[in-house]
């Protein structure tokens, strides 16, 4: 069984990991499909369909200037107005929700490591649904308090940017914020603390092992940004190198909306690629900074000796 429980450095916390994911990683994603994946596919279908309307309004706009005629985009749109309306208002609520539950499921799933492996899905369904109530008071609130904070220091930070300073401390802002974050929302879920105690004692764990907290999470940032980037990119440069061939290749001088349409549909498959690559490969950051907070715990409390001590002692009975 995966030990969480465990003082680590900068090169475990990166490397533990992945050997999360080594271990337990089929039984991870297995569960995490049953529970988010219908509410994922429901978000990708709303972002196609909307993605559909603006396509088919970008060639009702290039028909209408090529053809001469007055069906631009902002007519095609102010006529689907109430659809636009209607699938962006699910897209969001969708994506709020989903985002949520994607937070909160290895939260739950490392809670139920602590003491067995090999649980069930209801069993992780059971510990969301009995944290359910905090996990919106600490989404709720932190649009009022923590997020405000975030956005506050991040704008100091790109202003810095324009006199060189600003752009190191990006590099060390964006991903103490994050660890930040996170480490409060783990504290908060997996303790029976109050809401500001745990953005205190979030903050208090991230300054205990600041560099190494920081570090890996930047650097398992960077690594899910490379993977879901290069991925997303591919269906998109496809569309561009095809759309340029049939450029070269065609005898009229008049650009035909038709030579788009294959490169809209690379688009559409980016952007959904995209979607779903950036939720599955959350995951990875997510485990890192669940790693860091019981390392940390680790070494505060000691966890690991009170558990053998207590084994000698039932084994000595």
């Amino acid at each position: 069984m995966f030990q969480l429980f465990k003082k680590r450095n900068f090169s475990e916390l990166v490397g533990d990991t992945f050997t999360f994911f080594k271990m337990n990683g089929k039984h991870y994603f297995r569960n995490y499909f049953i529970i988010n994946g219908g509410f994922l596919l429901v978000l990708l279908v709303l972002v196609y369909f909307i993605m559909n309307v603006f396509f088919e309004g970008l060639f009702a706009n290039l028909n209408g200037g090529f053809g001469g005629t007055n069906n631009t985009i902002d007519h095609y749109i102010n006529d689907n107005l109430e659809l636009v309306i209607t699938l962006g208002v699910l897209i969001a609520i969708t994506a709020i929700f989903l985002s949520i539950l994607s937070y909160a499921y290895p939260v739950a799933y490392m809670k139920l490591l602590e003491k067995k492996s090999g649980f069930s899905t209801s069993e992780i369904i059971a510990v969301i649904k009995s944290k359910i109530g905090k996990i919106i008071i600490f989404f709720i609130a932190s649009l009022f308090v923590l997020i405000p904070i975030m956005l506050i220091v991040m704008v100091l930070s790109f202003a810095l940017v324009f006199i060189l300073i600003g752009i190191p401390l990006l590099f060390i802002i964006i991903p103490a914020m994050m660890c930040w974050f996170s480490l409060s929302f783990f504290d908060y879920i997996s303790t029976e603390k109050g809401y500001f105690e745990a953005l205190g004692n979030g903050f208090r764990l991230m300054k205990q092992k600041f560099w190494p907290a920081v570090g890996s999470t930047a650097i398992m940032y960077l690594i899910m940004q490379i993977v879901v980037g290069f991925a997303s990119m591919i269906p998109y440069l496809i569309g561009i190198f095809s759309m340029f061939t049939d450029l070269e290749n065609q005898t009229s001088p008049n650009i035909q909306p038709e030579k788009f349409s294959f490169l809209m549909l690379m688009l559409g498959i980016s952007m959904i690629l995209s979607l779903l690559l950036n939720f599955i490969f959350q995951n990875l950051l997510l485990v890192n900074q669940g790693i860091i907070y019981y390392s940390i715990r680790e070494e505060n409390e000691n966890n690991t000796s009170k558990s053998e001590i207590d084994l000698i002692g039932t084994q000595s009975e």
